[in-house]
C-alpha cells in the first residue's frame, strides 16, 4: 500500500459521486443536511424556505461537483453554497415584495360600459387564468386573501398551518403571478 494516497471519507464519496454513484452523493447529502438546514433556518426564519434552500443547495453542489477540489473539506464549500442560496432568496423577497393590491383594480365589477369595461374584463380574465395556473395550495390562499379578504392569521387557522408558512406561500404565489402576468399586462 505504499504510495497510495489516503483519502478522507468525504473525498472518497466525492470521487464516487463524480463517477456516477448516486448513493455516494446521497450519503454526502445525508451527512450535511442537518448542518445546512440549521444555517438556512437561521438565515430565512421559515422552516419551509429553509428546506427549499437546502434542496437547492444540494442541486447546485451536485452540478458543481466536478469543479470541487476533493482534497478540501466539504462542509465549508456546502455551507457557502447554502449561504449564497439563502442570500439570493432574501434578495428576491425584497425585490418582489410588492403585493397584488396594485392589480386589484382588475377585479372590480366591470359594470361600466365601453372600452374601459372591455379592457378590465380582459385583465380580469388574464388574472383568473394566471391564478388557475398556480399550484393548488397557492390558488387557495390567493383566493382566501384577495377574494375573501381573509388576513394571514385567518388563513393560517383555516388551513392549520403556521402564519410564517402562509406568508411564504403568499409571497411565492404573488411572485409567480407577477411573472406570469408581466408579459400580458406590461
Amino acid at each position: 500500500m505504499k504510495g497510495t494516497p489516503v483519502r478522507s471519507w468525504e473525498a472518497h464519496l466525492v470521487y464516487r459521486a463524480r463517477a456516477g454513484e448516486r448513493v455516494a452523493f446521497e450519503l454526502i447529502a445525508d451527512a450535511y443536511r442537518p448542518v445546512l438546514y440549521n444555517l438556512a433556518l437561521r438565515m430565512l426564519r421559515n422552516p419551509e424556505d429553509a428546506h427549499d434552500a437546502v434542496q437547492e443547495s444540494f442541486v447546485k453542489a451536485f452540478r458543481a461537483l466536478e469543479e470541487f477540489d476533493a482534497d478540501r473539506p466539504l462542509r465549508p464549500w456546502l455551507t457557502r453554497i447554502c449561504s449564497n442560496v439563502c442570500v439570493d432568496s432574501v434578495r428576491l423577497r425584497r425585490k418582489s415584495a410588492e403585493s397584488l393590491e396594485p392589480h386589484e383594480f382588475m377585479l372590480a365589477d366591470p359594470s361600466e360600459g365601453g372600452e374601459e369595461a372591455s379592457a378590465r374584463g380582459w385583465r380580469t380574465t388574464q388574472l383568473m387564468q394566471a391564478i388557475a395556473r398556480l399550484p393548488k395550495r397557492y390558488q387557495e390562499i390567493v383566493m382566501m386573501r384577495h377574494f375573501r379578504h381573509m388576513d394571514v392569521s385567518e388563513i393560517a387557522a383555516a388551513l392549520g398551518k403556521p402564519e410564517g408558512t402562509i406568508k411564504s406561500w403568499l409571497f411565492r404565489a404573488r411572485a409567480m403571478l407577477r411573472a406570469d402576468l408581466a408579459p400580458a399586462l406590461g
